[in-house]
């Protein structure tokens, strides 16, 4: 399979590559082939079995053979001399850029290839320039069960055949830019054109950074930022603290209790300190009549005698009334009354004629009203009306024509006998009046078409 990283330098390409793929690579016992610089005795001291797997190639390989891939099926393409010495490589040739230094014969357990980690491949393998035999190589790799990983500052700037077998390509950038001088952003791409698939930021950790060195041209391990540029996520966390410190200290503010009041916001009430009295002495004790019974006794007769001239005025006076129904019509509510002696009903009365008598009916509650008349005089009235009797308009008397029952006396279930025939006796004697007014009332008809015929001289 063919990999790509892609960042612009310094952007993390080495530590990504390093990281997450040279080290996993040589713990799963895989030969790594690389132009990296890397650190070999960093590795041997993880395990000294890594120094057999890395080989770090600065030169590119010699030619010890012939390459023809015409019919790889049935012989090898790389066909090695027997009688002649290997050719080194013209001083224009970079490392990976023949088809030689894809040639190993190094097998793991299970067949496997080695993994090929080619760093600043566009400067080995151009986008014009590149040989057909190595064009050729990266598309039969998987004959050698070999691995490819590229790293490049852009898959533009190399050859477009290789770059379109690219399986999985990484795309990293520094994350200072977000304010996070130790991060880098990390965007996985379904190919060299394919959709990102993933994207995470990744903390670069200090133990790997003395396995490789990512600037083979000087000795030092950081670089100068531009100091006169400052990402706009710096500007924003500074104004976020500053905003978080404003808003603390105004709800601080906000809630702070004032002297003379509690957290809740409640006055707190003094307590009233007690006085000492000055020591008595001795004064001649007087008897002072007081008025005040006589004052209280005469303002309650004052108030006895205005209430009895407001009552003398009350339109019903010595009459009850009672509520006996309450209608919600557009925000107001309307009475029925009935008007009683205190045991028998009288008549019935409603808000407006309440109002024409010269009552002000005001609502107070559910089946209560207050009854005020002129003279300051009131009442409150309830729904407390005394029963209608029975046998009148209000509450008529309902008799069962079947089972004989009548509304005004309780239906006798399971009677004996002899007051069943009691009932039967008291519903004939209640019916006998109305049977004999129907009677009469089909006689005088009879004797209506009676005469009505002996004048038509038909009888």
């Amino acid at each position: 399979m063919i990999n790509g990283i892609e960042g612009i330098p310094g952007s993390g390409k080495s530590y990504e590559a390093v990281a997450y793929h040279v080290l996993p690579a040589l713990q799963a016992g895989r030969k790594v082939i690389t132009n990296l610089p890397l650190n070999v005795d960093a590795f041997a001291a993880i395990d000294p079995s890594y120094r057999q797997l890395i080989e770090v190639r600065t030169r590119p390989a010699p030619q010890i053979g012939e390459w023809n891939a015409a019919n790889i099926a049935e012989q090898e393409a790389f066909k090695l001399w027997k009688d002649r010495e290997p050719v080194q490589q013209s001083e224009n040739v970079f490392t990976f850029g023949t088809v030689w230094d894809y040639y190993s014969d190094w097998r793991g357990p299970k067949g496997e290839g080695p993994l090929y980690v080619i760093d600043e491949c566009h400067v080995a393998l151009p986008k014009l320039g590149t040989p057909d035999s190595v064009v050729q190589w990266f598309k039969l790799h998987r004959h050698y069960n070999a691995e490819v990983l590229l790293m490049t500052q852009s898959f533009r700037d190399i050859n477009q055949p290789i770059a379109q077998l690219v399986a999985t390509l990484i795309k990293c950038r520094k994350a200072d830019i977000l304010g996070n001088k130790d991060e880098y952003i990390r965007k996985v791409h379904a190919g060299y054109r394919g959709a990102m698939i993933q994207q995470n930021q990744r903390k670069y950790e200090k133990q790997y950074f003395g396995l490789y060195r990512s600037n083979t041209q000087s000795s030092g391990t950081s670089e100068a930022g531009m100091t006169d540029v400052k990402p706009l996520i710096v500007y924003f966390n500074r104004a976020k603290w500053a905003w978080l410190a404003v808003t603390l200290g105004l709800v601080v503010w906000a809630f702070w209790p004032k002297p003379d009041v509690d957290v809740w916001g409640n006055k707190k009430v003094q307590p009233k300190s007690k006085a000492t009295a000055p020591a008595a002495s001795p004064v001649a004790a007087t008897v002072v009549p007081t008025a005040t019974p006589k004052n209280t006794q005469a303002s309650a007769q004052s108030q006895d005698a205005e209430q009895a001239k407001a009552e003398d005025k009350e339109p019903l006076k010595g009459k009850s009334i009672h509520v006996t129904g309450e209608i919600l019509k557009h925000g107001k509510h309307w009475y029925t009354f009935v008007i009683s002696d205190g045991t028998r009903r009288m008549f019935d009365l409603n808000s407006d004629d309440m109002k024409a008598a010269g009552y002000k009916v005001a609502y107070k509650a559910h089946c209560i009203a207050q009854l005020s008349w002129e003279g300051g005089g009131s009442r409150m009235v309830t729904c407390d009306a005394p029963n209608a009797p029975a046998g009148t308009d209000n509450k008529p008397i309902v008799i069962d024509s079947g089972g004989g029952g009548r509304s005004d006396k309780p239906l006798r279930t399971g009677a004996e006998p002899e007051h069943q025939e009691q009932q039967r006796q008291e519903v004939a004697e209640y019916r006998a009046p109305q049977y004999q007014q129907q009677a009469t009332m089909a006689d005088i008809a009879k004797a209506g078409r009676t005469a009505r015929l002996v004048d038509s001289g038909r009888l």
